[in-house]
């Protein structure tokens, strides 16, 4: 496909990366993979102190702050405990290498969250059991009812699914999910904000 006249004096004008942005390519080309292989498990929080040590050691001493940041940018309310786990031991590990690094006060900030997140889940199990244990008795009666109008057509009710239905689909529920949603989002960020102030000061 030919270029236009403008897309070429583009181009030239574009030229080629500078030294400077070739190595920042490559760096993080390097630093993607190393995580991809992180969170998908093909890597040890072991093998990737050794990975961030060697880089150190070769005088890339800004992965450690890098990688620590990606891992806290990816810490979500619902992830679950194994990938939550995993993404401190990370974070900890790279604060090991660390000329200065404060071990101490880091792992008692990311307790800190872990607690804002179990919080967060315990409250949540908590209103859908009460909710549930409100609709289950309506539910039964309902289909209590109706058994003996489908029994000759022997109709089966399944009670737990309309349940969990019939919760879900309350208005009361999506309230509640929505207050409960944006209270933690917040509390999490403010968390994680503290946190990414400490590691870039």
């Amino acid at each position: 496909m030919e270029l236009s006249p403008l897309a070429r004096e583009k181009l030239a004008k574009i030229g080629e990366p500078t030294e400077e942005e070739k190595a920042r390519l490559k760096y993080n080309a390097q630093l993607n993979t190393l995580l991809a292989d992180y969170f998908t498990a093909k890597m040890t929080p072991d093998e990737l102190w050794k990975e961030l040590k060697k880089h150190r050691e070769e005088g890339r001493s800004s992965i450690l702050q890098d990688t620590q940041l990606r891992l806290l940018d990816t810490i979500t309310l619902s992830m679950n405990e194994i990938d939550f786990d995993r993404r401190c031991k990370g974070i900890l590990a790279a604060e090991t290498l660390k000329d200065g690094g404060d071990y101490v006060r880091l792992e008692q900030e990311l307790k800190s969250v872990e607690s804002l997140r179990r919080r967060y889940r315990e409250e949540l199990d908590r209103t859908y059991e009460t909710l549930r244990e409100r609709v289950e008795e309506q539910v039964r009666a309902a289909s209590r009812q109706l058994a003996t109008q489908v029994a000759a057509q022997g109709a089966a009710i399944d009670v737990e699914g309309s349940v969990e239905a019939s919760v879900k689909s309350s208005a009361e529920w999506k309230e509640f999910i929505s207050r409960h949603e944006g209270t933690y989002r917040q509390k999490l960020k403010e968390a994680l904000s503290r946190i990414r102030e400490k590691l870039q000061g």
